[in-house]
């Protein structure tokens, strides 16, 4: 390989990356990025004649490099207030950190200076205590006793004092109450199917055969609350993306409550669960979002709006024939070793009318709970058979 060209010769083209630098024959810099560089020397020599033999990586002319920076552009209000560094978001919603520190300083200043006021500069005056004067005339008495620069220093300290309050009562007060004044809107009143909250596609298919369900098992999801439709929403994809992903099964409860009171469609009507050992086959398992487990340094509390949309989903269940008009209710606890539903749920599901207190349910089968026989069973009547005096059960 071999390149050979004069530095005068008028043929010669600049190389097509120099000119979408904006580089000109003849330039003394070269822009780059809006950027001005200096170009190389034009006092240096010129290459004629390069001969290269058996190279595979030669490499002719400045070679530039791409290079891609990622800059988070996370911006933080930094402030320092008696020795204390103080950090803020720019976007929060509450006390500003500029706004904390601007308040903290001014209250130190006004407070200073409101007792530099009463406690030196007024206590030169004479002041005569006449208990028989009224507190306005007396507070009056007392100013016209001060200079005008002494007033002029105490209405500032007032004004500062004024400004403090009023800016802590805004963004403790106000700003909180217009933070939670959030619209909570949602596809459905109450009933939220699971088109609506976007659940992943899983196939399920395994319908019970113990159809209307007598039995209606109650749990929680040991999982954290959600108060609006677009928390819970996102909390039901999350809790079936966990039982996918660690026991290869979908959501296990056929409906899901959340905090806020709506209804979320799980496996649904009819759909064998994976809630209860021995009785998912014959039973609707009905779950209420969070933790209700009393001892918690922190649980959740169920709400009144959450047990009367329990009790509408269960009487649309009657209503459409999915369950039946004798059904009973019990906690997960009463038919396994569980805390669920937790303390404060389960006290209050024993004050429904359908809530089974003798829990008979205990240590039995679906068939036996259903009264139908076993399948591929049959059924004998013992006989006895004596021998040699000795009755034995055979």
């Amino acid at each position: 390989m071999s390149a050979m060209w004069n530095e005068g010769d008028p043929r010669r083209e600049l190389p097509s990356h120099e000119v979408a630098m904006g580089r000109s024959p003849g330039a003394e810099v070269v822009v780059l990025d809006d950027r001005v560089i200096e170009a190389a020397s034009r006092a240096q020599p010129g290459v004629t004649n390069i001969n290269v033999t058996k190279s595979s990586r030669l490499h002719i002319g400045p070679k530039f490099v791409s290079v891609t920076q990622n800059i988070d552009n996370t911006e933080v209000v930094k402030g320092r207030i008696l020795g204390l560094e103080l950090v803020s978001p720019q976007n929060s919603k509450r006390l500003r950190c500029s706004i904390a520190v601007f308040v903290c300083w001014a209250f130190v200043v006004a407070s200073g200076l409101t007792f530099f006021i009463f406690h030196f500069a007024l206590a030169k005056q004479a002041i005569r205590l006449d208990l028989d004067l009224p507190l306005p005339r007396y507070l009056w008495d007392i100013a016209k006793s001060t200079t005008r620069a002494e007033r002029l220093s105490c209405a500032a300290a007032i004004v500062v004092l004024a400004v403090c309050i009023i800016l802590i009562v805004y963004f403790t007060v106000v700003s909180k109450k217009h933070a939670n004044a959030v619209v909570d809107v949602a596809p459905h009143e109450w009933y939220i199917t699971k088109k609506m909250w976007l659940a992943p596609k899983f196939i399920n298919d395994e319908k019970t055969e113990f159809t209307p369900v007598k039995l209606i098992i109650i749990a929680h999801t040991v999982s954290p609350e959600c108060n609006l439709f677009v928390n819970c929403a996102a909390e039901m994809v999350n809790l079936q993306n966990y039982f996918t992903t660690h026991y290869g099964y979908d959501l296990p409860y056929n409906f899901v409550i959340g905090n806020e009171g709506r209804v979320y469609e799980g496996r649904s009507w009819e759909i064998i669960g994976a809630h209860t050992s021995g009785y998912n086959r014959c039973s609707l398992g009905l779950a209420f979002i969070g933790d209700y487990r009393e001892g918690l340094p922190s649980y959740s509390k169920v709400t009144s709006l959450q047990l009367q949309r329990a009790q509408m989903l269960l009487d649309k269940g009657v209503e459409l024939g999915y369950i039946d008009k004798d059904y009973q209710v019990v906690g997960a606890k009463d038919l396994a070793s569980s805390y669920s539903p937790g303390t404060n749920l389960y006290r209050e599901i024993q004050k429904w009318p359908h809530y089974a207190h003798n829990n008979t349910f205990r240590g039995k089968t679906c068939e036996e709970i259903y009264n139908r026989a076993l399948p591929h069973t049959t059924t004998s009547t013992p006989r006895t058979v004596e021998i040699n005096e000795t009755t034995t059960l055979l």
